[in-house]
C-alpha cells in the first residue's frame, strides 16, 4: 500500500535529536544524540570549545571511571541530583561544586549543537540548511503544530519562506528581540515582509539556544545565537533558556507551561501524528506523561487518530510508539513506519 503522506490535518509533527542527526548524518562530525554526546565532544574544536569539553569529560571520568557508554541524560541527572542534595546535606570533606558542573555541561551542549549544525566561515558560524527538514515542512498546512525536544535551530532555518512560519509570532508566546540580528537575517534571506503571520506553531518544549533566560512574560531572542567564543584563553559562556536533560525540568513555569499546555491540547485534537527521530527515553517521565495522558483522553472520547507516522531506524522505538498510541487507533486508523528522516522525506518527494 502506497501511503498518502499528511493526508489528514491538523497534524502534529514531533522532532527528536535523531531527526537532526539523520539530516546531517553525512557530516564528518554529525550532531549527537544522548548516547554518543560525550564521544562526539572529543572531536569538537575551536573558540575554546575543546577546553570546556575537556573539563566536562574529566568530570564524567571522575564520576564513572570512563566516558564511553555514558549518556548525556544519565550524567546530567546524576550531577543535578547531587547538587540538590548538597543544598541541605553538605559534606565537610572535599565537597564538589556540582552547580558549576551543570553550568559547564549546559554551555557544552549549546556549543556542540552549534558546531555540528553550522559551518565556520569568516570566523563566524553559519547555519547549514537541512533539505530533508525543508521537504517535510513544505507539507504543512495552517493550524498544524510542530513539537520539538531539540535545542538547535535546524527547523527554523529549514523554512524556505515565511508563508507558514516566522520567528516574530511562530513560537506560541510573546516575543522580545524581533529587531535583533538573527531575526533580521532570517527575513532578509527569505525576501519576506516582516508583517507576515505564522500559520503553524513551533513548540520547543525543552527550550532553544536562541532564547535568553526567561523574563518579563516573553521569550527574548538572542542577538547572535550561533556565537561561540573565548577571550584571553577563557571560555565565554552564553546564557540560554533550555531545560537541560535532568530529572527536574521546570515545565510548570513560563514560558514552558504555555508550550506544554498547547502541546497537550493539540495532541488531543489532531488528525495525524508524525514522530521523527524521537525515542521517548524512559528518563523523560514528563514527556511520557504528556503522550500517555493525551492518548487516554482521546480513547475516553473515542477521538481516534486517522494516521500515525513513525520515522526512526530503531525497530524497538517504532514498536514503543505503536503500543503507546494503540488505544487511540480505531478500526480505520493507518500506521506507517520509516527507517529515518531521510526515507520519510524521500516518500514526500
Amino acid at each position: 500500500m502506497k501511503p498518502r503522506i499528511f493526508p489528514y490535518h491538523p497534524a502534529v509533527v514531533i522532532f527528536g535529536a535523531g531527526a537532526t542527526k539523520g539530516a546531517f548524518s553525512e557530516r564528518v562530525i554529525p550532531p549527537p544524540v544522548d548516547t554518543d554526546f560525550f564521544n562526539i565532544s572529543h572531536f569538537i574544536d575551536g573558540h575554546g570549545t575543546q577546553k570546556i569539553a575537556r573539563q566536562v569529560l574529566r568530570s564524567v571520568w571522575e564520576l564513572y571511571g570512563k566516558t564511553n557508554g555514558i549518556g548525556l541524560e544519565e550524567y546530567f541527572r546524576d550531577i543535578e541530583a547531587r547538587a540538590h542534595i548538597g543544598k541541605f546535606a553538605k559534606s565537610t570533606n572535599y565537597p564538589k561544586d556540582w552547580n558549576k558542573r551543570q553550568e559547564q555541561l549546559t554551555e557544552l551542549i549549546r556549543r556542540i549543537y552549534i558546531h555540528t549544525t553550522c559551518e565556520a566561515k569568516n570566523k563566524s558560524m553559519v547555519p547549514c540548511k537541512s533539505h530533508v527538514h525543508q521537504v517535510i515542512l513544505n507539507q504543512l498546512k495552517a493550524k498544524d503544530t510542530l513539537i520539538t525536544f531539540n535545542y538547535d535551530l535546524v527547523i527554523e532555518e529549514a523554512f524556505a519562506n515565511a508563508k507558514l512560519w516566522n520567528p516574530h509570532d511562530g513560537y506560541g508566546s510573546l516575543l522580545q528581540g524581533k529587531t535583533f540580528d538573527w531575526v533580521k537575517k532570517w527575513f532578509e534571506e527569505r525576501h519576506t515582509a516582516k508583517e507576515t503571520k505564522s500559520k503553524v506553531t513551533l513548540l520547543k518544549l525543552h527550550g532553544s539556544i536562541n532564547w535568553k533566560p526567561y523574563a518579563n512574560k516573553a521569550i527574548s531572542l538572542k542577538q547572535r545565537p550561533y556565537c561561540v567564543r573565548a577571550r584571553k584563553q577563557k571560555v565565554v559562556v552564553e546564557k540560554v533558556s533550555i531545560l537541560a536533560p535532568g530529572w527536574h525540568k521546570k515545565i510548570d513555569t513560563n514560558p514552558y507551561k504555555l508550550f506544554w499546555r498547547r502541546a497537550r491540547l493539540d495532541l488531543e485534537k489532531c488528525q495525524s501524528v508524525v514522530i521523527i527521530g524521537y525515542s521517548l527515553p524512559p528518563t523523560d517521565i514528563l514527556a511520557q506523561a504528556l503522550f500517555s495522558e493525551s492518548v487516554r483522553l482521546r480513547r475516553a472520547r473515542s477521538k481516534y487518530l486517522k494516521a500515525l507516522y513513525i520515522a526512526d531506524p530503531n525497530r524497538q522505538v517504532k514498536e514503543k510508539f505503536i503500543d503507546l498510541f494503540t488505544p487511540c487507533l480505531g478500526a480505520n486508523s493507518k500506521v506507517f513506519t520509516y527507517d529515518g528522516i531521510k526515507e520519510f522525506s524521500q516518500k514526500l518527494e
